[in-house]
């Protein structure tokens, strides 16, 4: 009786498994690839494989993760976890130094190297640095990051030497979706999984008083509880008996908690500005949960889902009132140096986003920059004035010694 209820459960398990991956490889309604999908191009097959690769994180304290180092066509990461941007690298000292943070949108997914944020803005600032000089862009973008681990990997990066002089913060999607997920804005995301991730290390770690017996045992249950939570045939029966669904906290207390944190972090940057002499830029991201382009069929499938799923629901319910309560606190801490980019693409038809967390087309990307171009150029320009007439006056000074 027990080698048949295995057997049955065995082959029940098998069956749900099936089942699930062939829903998860069979099209959800329409076709949904259109114009400027990277999953329609022939380069996407390689780029998956490399995005495959490049998945592998390593460990990073402070703001939990980085990429590990890799090298392909389309994706390089380099020793620090940063994505490499196809730019100039000569001369080796560049003129001033640009850092973009944000999410996966800053560090370019789905995108090819030559067609991310960082790369686009590598091509436009490299005639502002003047014939036989260079500019030189990082993309410090990491998948999932939120506002708050991008002002704490900027912290560590001044804290190891690194002197950047402007430095681009490109948030919003991450942080509003944080906020709903955990009903208070200034966590990272899937935060509840470091907390079950300290608890299982807690709990496989020996205890003072135990035996080796003891401590193996308690080990081997530990496993087995978390191999059995993996079943398919018990997640199944967890999702048919989910009971009454998730209420999320309101929109407004949300909208106030995260404003504040995002001012908080802003004026915790300017400090940082101040100290050590860069110029900061901040820019909230365009989404498709209140975007006003005209969407095509793949894109109103995707708002569809959205205004589907109650998770989903209270973001855009949160994306739609951020902008402009944080437009007007900024207009105090960054004088000009804040760009709401959430009006972006208002009737416009180009093929923009490619699914509902808000990833890009390659051709959104520089409509994308031209939103904060014109603060970012002009920053840049006044900062390489100011150290050219310094370089004047310091020669004039030298001169007249002389």
């Amino acid at each position: 009786m027990v080698g048949v209820t295995l057997l049955l459960v065995g082959l029940l398990e098998v069956a749900i498994r099936v089942r699930r991956a062939w829903a998860e490889r069979a099209p959800a309604g329409p076709p949904t690839y259109v114009v400027g999908d990277p999953r329609k191009e022939s380069w996407n097959a390689e780029y998956k494989r490399e995005f495959e690769a490049a998945r592998r994180l390593n460990w990073r304290s402070y703001v939990y993760f980085r990429r590990a180092p890799i090298e392909g066509k389309e994706i390089s990461v380099d020793s620090m976890g940063y994505r490499v941007t196809p730019q100039p690298t000569e001369p080796a000292v560049p003129v001033a130094r640009v850092r973009l943070f944000g999410g996966s949108t800053m560090w370019g997914e789905p995108l090819r190297a030559a067609h991310t944020i960082p790369a686009e803005v590598a091509r436009r600032l490299q005639p502002l640095a003047g014939a036989g000089a260079r500019i030189d862009v990082t993309n410090a973008g990491e998948t999932g990051y939120v506002f708050t681990q991008e002002v704490l990997q900027l912290l560590l990066d001044l804290r190891a030497g690194i002197r950047p002089d402007l430095v681009v913060f490109y948030d919003g999607i991450n942080d509003v979706a944080a906020a709903v997920q955990r009903g208070v804005a200034g966590e990272p995301q899937n935060e509840f999984k470091r907390d079950a991730e300290f608890r299982l290390g807690r709990q496989l770690e020996a205890a003072g008083s135990e035996s080796p017996l003891q401590r193996d045992v308690r080990t081997a249950g530990t496993l087995a509880r978390l191999l059995f939570a993996r079943m398919a045939i018990v997640q199944w029966a967890q999702a048919r008996n989910a009971g009454a669904p998730r209420v999320y906290v309101g929109a407004d207390s949300l909208v106030a908690s995260l404003v504040r944190v995002y001012e908080q972090n802003a004026r915790l940057v300017e400090y940082l500005a101040a100290q050590y002499g860069f110029v900061p830029v901040y820019v909230w991201q365009p989404t498709l949960h209140v975007s006003e382009k005209q969407l095509n069929p793949y894109e109103q499938q995707l708002r569809t889902a959205i205004e589907s799923d109650s998770f989903q629901v209270r973001v855009q319910q949160v994306h739609q009132r951020v902008p402009r309560l944080l437009d007007s606190v900024m207009r105090n801490i960054a004088p000009g140096r804040f760009v709401d980019a959430s009006g972006s693409f208002k009737g416009d038809t180009q093929p923009v986003f490619v699914d509902r967390t808000g990833h890009n087309t390659e051709n959104a990307i520089p409509t994308i920059v031209d939103t904060f171009w014109g603060v970012l150029s002009r920053e840049t320009a006044h900062m390489l004035l100011t150290r050219s007439a310094q370089a004047c006056l310091l020669y004039t000074s030298d001169a007249a010694d002389e």
